[in-house]
């Protein structure tokens, strides 16, 4: 029997290690890394190969665990935490985020805002990461369009940084990154309520962040959801026709109940991580923000 998913904490830099033995025997069902699967298992009508729904955007008049649904959720059947969720999007088949209508985008983003509060009402539960990989490269072992949830006993460690530093600098680092991003030609894209642009420190190349333009920490405000829908369509269009429908990650910053600029952080896996960013926690990185954003607005304008 497979030990449960456990973590454990580097004694030198305390950073936190999900240790999952389960996940070693993850079915591969992507374009990239086939092992001769054809069902896939979150289409619809393939309901009964996963765990049970625990929610989902439906029709009217069908019944958990049934076809009828636009976004699902359900638990991974090979967890890394105790909470890791599955979020199913659009129940045709798709394999690119850039092939889902608004609908299904808006449908999906009201269950993560669901599944998100109902992993932090659990007492152990401090934050809920939500986060995508897309492509066997970026770590995806099921083509169909889906999203992850863990709920952590703790703040990622990436996330108590951010926060720190702008408790030191006094004012809201990512409100500063827009008001520079314009002048200094990191702009990809704009709509009304929201920005992507390229950070003036990416990582790696063509990391790329979506924000909303004015300070805001509440991820569950439904106030400028098309908006915020529409944001997703050209970025994520902006993505499959930049960088030919290939692999990427993305993830949620937030931080809950706390004064914390939300945002999306989009990475292309056109890169290599390797000795340096393995060994020291530090990163090399050839291409310059000006040039991403170029990249990503030759297909975004």
């Amino acid at each position: 029997m497979t030990d449960p998913p456990r973590i454990l904490h580097d004694r030198g830099t305390k950073r936190p290690i999900l240790m999952s033995p389960g996940r070693l025997n993850r079915p591969r069902n992507t374009g990239e890394a086939d092992d001769g699967v054809t069902d896939c298992p979150f289409c619809e009508g393939n309901e009964a190969c996963t765990t049970t729904e625990t929610d989902a955007v439906r029709k009217p008049g069908t019944e958990p665990g049934t076809p009828g649904w636009q976004a699902r959720s359900f638990s991974n059947i090979y967890p890394a935490a105790a909470w890791h969720e599955v979020i199913a999007e659009g129940s045709r088949h798709s394999a690119h985020p850039a092939e889902l209508t608004a609908a299904e985008l808006l449908d999906s983003l009201r269950l993560y805002r669901r599944r998100i509060a109902a992993a932090e009402a659990v007492p152990e539960v401090v934050c809920a990461f939500l986060f995508k990989n897309v492509g066997a490269r970026a770590g995806s072992s099921i083509e169909h369009n889906h999203s992850q949830l863990l709920g952590l006993p703790m703040l990622p460690p990436r996330l108590v940084a951010e926060h720190t530093a702008n408790l030191e600098h006094g004012s809201c680092l990512h409100c500063e990154e827009i008001g520079a991003a314009h002048d200094e030609d990191r702009v990809v894209l704009q709509t009304d309520q929201h920005i992507l642009l390229c950070p003036s420190t990416p990582k790696l190349p063509f990391e790329t962040w979506l924000l909303p333009t004015g300070h805001a920490d509440d991820f569950d405000d439904t106030n400028h959801d098309d908006d915020l829908v529409r944001a997703f369509e050209l970025s994520y269009a902006a993505l499959a026709q930049s960088f030919d429908h290939g692999p990427f990650n993305s993830f949620l910053h937030r931080i809950p109940d706390t004064d914390f600029h939300w945002h999306i952080e989009f990475q292309p896996r056109v890169g290599q991580v390797a000795a340096l960013e393995l060994g020291a926690d530090m990163y090399i990185n050839a291409v310059t923000p000006q040039d991403s954003a170029r990249r990503w607005r030759g297909a975004a304008g």
